[in-house]
């Protein structure tokens, strides 16, 4: 029954006006070819639908058969032939539309694609397919508004088409129509409540709406689903960074690693959420199982910094000291090791260390700026200055050393020498944020020129809005206006961003005790003595602070 039905089917099809004995050997030629391809027999396949086509030469289906057979072969140029030849016979055969559609899409040639596609919907309104791929074209000629249409059309006659439904839902999504897309997007999980592609791009618009939790849930619907899905797992562990809920983003990272083994990168990550929560020993754990894997100098970087943060410095020198210098990572492992010797109280061994470099990078000023910083340590400013100096001979127009270079004036106590080179660095840069807030704190801290020293410090905090040193000077410019209220607000922002700096607690005295609230100045007074590494300076505070005493 079946090959009969077939032979039916394809009498059908062919409908060439020949004998019946030529129609016959067609068909027998037509249908064993078939079945030799259907099981993979190529070559025996070809060579029947070469006998049916010459028993039936005005066949448009065994050409677009013949051509199907050596597009799987890779000929696609005798595919594209036949093709051509078979909508000539017939211009209405949809599968040789369909197939030539295909064709022409991969060639680029996308114009004659949707040509293709639109004679198929043209033949039947209804035809799904078509109406698909048309959308896709138009899709990857991000056209997306012409995509909705073509999808809407198939809803107007389909309305609960799940698949019309989300891609019009996630295009609307990339023209930032996110009410829209959420709508679409809802209307196909309605028919399809476990649809993957459809949650995760719901979650994801909840998730730039800044909805979390809700990106959270459908997120955690898709694991629920699928749990080896990757991108839901990535997504919410970085909406759980941002929620510095680093214990939540560690377990969703230990499941992507657990799915993807030989991804360093996973291992990595999952150290640094280690090394911000404070846990060094995970850290370098996580680390050095990233470098066994694959060597790296910025995770071995990482496993330096870890071991200097749980304390052992020789540790963290040998790893650093593993570096090539012709590493374009060395910089910031010399940056690593000038921490090191600083923390450690080594100053000396690194400025013998850090200087070793020069002959070798000596075009790089950083490396300059680093020995300069070791010097600083040890209060030899006029050293400082000179290693400057020598940097500023190679780059004379690098505003990091002009800038390091007035700082290092200040702390040798020639504030005027200090102010010039960081008009100097104004002159070349207007926008340049530490040069503008230090000249503005300066003005602050003299009281002269408030209004001109806010303007000039609120310039650098548009630059950089996160800087405690920037967001303390806008404070201390308040407290010199009598802005008391306003200081206080600014300063105890520069306080949660870096509470180890003893200006800032200082600062925070000074404020308390001008509103008159003793306790909690004596506090911070306390505070900046304990933190206050230059004597002249702690012993300023604890006069301030028993001045305070003596009134409480």
């Amino acid at each position: 029954m079946r090959i009969k039905s077939a032979i039916i089917v394809f009498l059908l099809l062919i409908g060439a006006q020949v004998n019946a004995a030529t129609l016959s050997d067609s068909i027998w030629y037509f249908l064993h070819g078939h079945i030799s391809e259907s099981t993979g027999n190529h070559a025996e396949a070809l060579e029947y639908y070469t006998k049916a086509l010459k028993q039936d030469n005005s066949s448009s289906e065994i050409r677009t058969s013949l051509a199907s057979l050596y597009a799987k072969k890779g000929d696609f140029a005798k595919a594209e032939e036949l093709l051509n030849q078979a909508l000539a016979i017939n211009p209405d055969n949809r599968t040789a539309l369909m197939f030539m559609a295909g064709v022409q899409a991969s060639k680029g040639l996308t114009y004659k694609a949707k040509a293709a596609y639109e004679k198929c919907i043209e033949l039947n309104p209804e035809d799904t397919e078509a109406y698909m791929y048309l959308g896709s074209i138009y899709i990857g000629e991000r056209q997306y508004s012409a995509a909705i249409s073509i999808y809407e059309k198939i809803l107007a006659y389909d309305e609960d088409n799940v698949i019309a439904l989300y891609y019009i839902g996630r295009l609307y999504g990339e023209i930032k129509d996110y009410t829209k897309s959420k709508r679409y997007l809802a209307k196909a999980l309605e028919f399809k409540p476990n649809f993957s592609p459809a949650l995760l791009d719901i979650a994801t618009i909840y998730e730039i709406e800044g909805d979390l939790k809700k990106a959270i849930e459908y997120y955690q619907a898709v694991i629920a689903q699928d749990p080896t899905d990757k991108k839901a797992r990535s997504r919410l562990a970085t909406i759980f960074i941002r929620q510095k809920e680093y214990d939540k983003a560690i377990v969703q990272f230990e499941k992507l690693s657990d799915l993807n083994r030989h991804d360093i990168s996973l291992r990595v990550r999952i150290g640094l959420l280690h090394y911000e929560t404070g846990r060094y020993d995970d850290a370098i754990r996580d680390f050095s199982l990233a470098l066994a894997g694959k060597s790296d100098d910025t995770i071995r970087i990482y496993l330096a910094m870890s071991w200097r943060e749980k304390g052992d410095m020789k540790k963290a020198l040998e790893e650093l000291n593993k570096i090539n210098p012709k590493s374009e990572e060395f910089l910031m492992a010399l940056k690593q090791m000038t921490l090191i010797y600083i923390k450690s109280g080594t100053v000396d061994d690194g400025i013998q260390a850090i200087s070793k470099y020069l002959p070798e990078i000596e075009k790089k000023p950083e490396l300059y700026i680093l020995i300069s910083m070791l010097y600083e340590e040890k209060n030899d400013f006029a050293n400082g200055i000179k290693v400057l100096e020598e940097a500023r001979k190679l780059e004379p127009d690098n505003l990091d050393v002009i800038y390091q270079i007035g700082m290092l004036h200040e702390k040798k106590g020639d504030s005027q020498k200090a102010l010039a080179m960081m008009y100097d660095v104004l002159k070349k840069d207007p926008e340049f944020p530490s040069a503008l807030n230090f000249i503005g704190y300066t003005y602050a801290e003299k009281g002269i020129r408030l209004e001109e020293a806010e303007s000039m410090i609120r310039k650098a905090l548009a630059k950089r809005p996160e800087d405690g040193y920037i967001i303390d000077s806008l404070g201390w410019v308040f407290f010199k206006k009598g802005k008391l209220k306003a200081a206080l607000e600014e300063v105890q922002k520069a306080s949660i961003l870096m509470p180890e700096d003893a200006t800032i607690q200082e600062h925070l005295g000074d404020i308390y005790a001008a509103l008159q609230d003793y306790a909690k100045a004596v506090h911070h007074y306390e505070k900046s003595v304990s933190l206050e590494k230059d004597p002249s300076k702690k012993n300023s505070v604890q006069q301030k602070l028993n001045m305070i005493k003596e009134k409480k």
